[in-house]
């Protein structure tokens, strides 16, 4: 059982660490400390401990690796808000005096900062049908959200304990409901009150996002709901969850997202009335939203719907099919080869609406590059050689980020989500592959193509996956071509199956100033794969080589050497016989072949040469 804390108890120092934390996290008693579920990743069996330190500190700990600030994070909290107010203010005069403590900005000796003590700003209530209060959602500044109940004698006891949650304005959202009133759905309270003070019937379920239960489903059995998605990842994912809930139940059930107004960014409801947004509008959106349907499973189609199959608009970027909107494509090649180089020439490309690697670009598009190799510096140099102004609306590309490409962390996650949902890039690049697949099997590779997937929005809109990623380092006597090429990707069973489309560049010569390299497309499941073609890097992009030598390209000088078949025919015809291993192991020898290739040679010679069935060779020594 949670334990609460009555209103008394609060008076003094209002949030004493421990007391903060086991409210907010609704944790239970486990001998002399606490555990709860962690809010920072989807837990069913509490993970997360809490104790309290010698100096008054809560301390936490989540047993699944969840870090301390993202466990914070997930409930408003910040790292300062583990120590108690006595501490804080010894360690804003520490702060004063060059120390920074626990309440303090990384920065410099005058760099510090004092919490302001929260205030209550504003409740709201929720009632039974009968509109008997049930609790209220207090909400202080700084923003922060708690729950209390009464506790019969005019005053309150913080928590929930005891109490069945409800929806907001249950009284009013059931009348609106059985006199056929469409309902909005959103997120919080204070968007809720906005739509009702416009006309508007509306509701929402207590603690935020990804709070909701089957009951509030029940709630609106039969009602015509609009739900209205914060613009964010977390608003996103809350609002998949609630129709997820409520489809089957509910007589109507659309999700929109409010535009920005008036050039003022708008999240929620409460956003869109205070940029002086209008009304009907909202209600236009609202009836003109597609009525949401679940993603099927599994659907099967007729020879003649196949057939009859209209793709979306401007679905194909580039190419024949090369580069199409929620696919996924491959970009591979040997380090240093220029991987990076093509993904930032495919940004350029659909920025300008230019050719990439000679494949037309058939519309403009947005491009966004998660890379974790080149530092700011390096990218400013390569960026300079760049019309920028013409990029300036197309393309984005990260830094490093300092902790890599954490996909583990729900706070990376988001934070990749929130930009990619801001930017609306037609295609995410991540570069390189094994900064997000550490281990090469085939469990962590499709792993991470789950994950990266997991930060893209989805549908037939969805943007394109671009990922590049290195080849293994072919043998000696070892040339691929072709669709043989996607031998060469490291980890090849799912980076080569995955995709629909994979290209290949390699390293015109092993002249390291050779600046030329070839490119493949070695796979294209929905179209053809073109022609392979010579590039040479040249002002941080790729021009075309007029002339290319692809018979030296095809047959390097090195695989040419020593033994030739005529030479070895002259020698099978001079003298001491040999057996066809002893032959394999001087052709190998002299040439630097492998075997195969050396096994190739003899029966090659074979066949000109000896027309019996023991094979010899006469080979005279010099």
């Amino acid at each position: 059982m949670a334990t609460q804390f009555h209103s008394n108890e609060m008076e003094g120092e209002v949030n004493a660490p421990l007391e903060n934390l086991v409210e907010r996290l609704q944790a239970k008693r486990n001998g002399k400390s606490w555990i709860a579920c962690c809010p920072a990743h989807e837990d069913r069996s509490p993970s997360l401990s809490i104790d309290e330190g010698a100096d008054g500190q809560a301390l936490i700990k989540c047993h699944a690796g969840c870090d301390t600030a993202a466990v914070l994070a997930a409930i408003d909290m910040q790292l300062a808000d583990l120590f108690p107010a006595s501490a804080r203010a010894k360690s804003a005069r520490k702060g004063r005096r060059g120390v920074a403590g626990p309440g303090c900005l990384s920065g410099g000796a005058a760099s510090f900062r004092t919490r302001t003590e929260p205030r209550i700003v504003a409740t709201y209530d929720y009632q039974d049908e009968q509109g008997k209060l049930l609790f209220q959602t207090v909400r202080f500044e700084p923003k922060d959200f708690r729950q209390r109940r009464p506790d019969g004698n005019g005053g309150w006891i913080w928590g929930l304990e005891g109490i069945e949650p409800v929806l907001f304005r249950l009284p009013e959202t059931t009348k609106d409901i059985r006199e056929g009133l469409p309902v909005f759905l959103c997120e919080g309270e204070k968007d809720v009150l906005a739509l009702v003070q416009h006309g508007l019937a509306a509701t929402c379920n207590p603690m935020g996002a990804k709070k909701w239960r089957d009951s509030y489903s029940e709630t609106l059995l039969g009602a015509d709901v609009i739900i209205i998605a914060d613009k964010d990842q977390a608003g996103r994912e809350h609002a998949q969850l609630v129709v997820s809930r409520i489809y089957a139940g509910t007589k109507c059930v659309r999700v929109i997202e409010l535009p920005d107004v008036n050039r003022k960014s708008v999240k929620d409801a409460a956003d869109y009335f205070e940029a002086g947004g209008d009304v009907d509008q909202l209600i236009f959106l609202a009836n003109h939203a597609p009525e949401w349907r679940p993603e099927p499973l599994i659907q099967f189609k007729s020879p003649l719907e196949l057939k009859n199959f209209v793709p979306p608009p401007d679905i194909i970027l580039v190419g024949d099919c090369h580069i199409t909107q929620g696919t996924v494509f491959v970009i591979g090649g040997p380090p240093g080869v220029g991987k990076s180089r093509a993904l930032v020439a495919l940004g350029v490309a659909g920025a300008t609406k230019g050719e990439w690697f000679g494949s037309p670009v058939h519309r403009r598009f947005k491009t966004m590059i998660v890379q974790t190799e080149n530092g700011q510096f390096r990218l400013s140099k390569e960026f300079s050689e760049l019309d920028c102004e013409a990029l300036e609306n197309y393309v984005r590309i990260c830094t490093p980020p300092p902790y890599g490409l954490c996909f583990k962390r729900e706070d990376f996650r988001k934070q990749l989500a929130d930009a990619i949902g801001e930017f609306k890039p037609d295609i995410v690049g991540f570069d390189p592959w094994n900064a997000a697949a550490r281990e090469q099997d085939s469990k962590e590779y499709l792993d991470t193509f789950d994950a990266l997937k997991s930060v893209l929005p989805r549908g037939d809109d969805a943007p394109v996956l671009g990922i590049v990623a290195h080849t293994r380092k072919p043998k000696s006597d070892e040339r691929h071509s072709g669709r043989s090429l996607l031998n060469l990707l490291a980890g090849s069973y799912v980076l080569g199956s995955v995709p629909r489309t994979v290209f290949i560049m390699q390293a015109a010569s092993d002249d390291v100033t050779d600046n030329r390299v070839v490119w493949t497309c070695c796979k294209n499941n929905d179209g053809e794969l073109g022609d392979r073609s010579a590039w040479e890097r040249r002002n941080g992009l790729f021009v075309p080589v007029e002339f290319f030598d692809w018979d030296a390209f095809d047959h390097p000088p090195k695989e040419r050497r020593g033994l030739k078949p005529d030479m070895l025919r002259e020698f099978l015809m001079r003298g001491k016989e040999y057996d066809k291993g002893q032959i394999v192991s001087i052709i190998m020898k002299e040439t630097g072949r492998g075997k195969t290739a050396a096994y190739d040679l003899v029966d090659e010679a074979k066949r000109d040469v000896l027309r019996y069935h023991k094979l010899t060779k006469t080979y005279e020594l010099i």
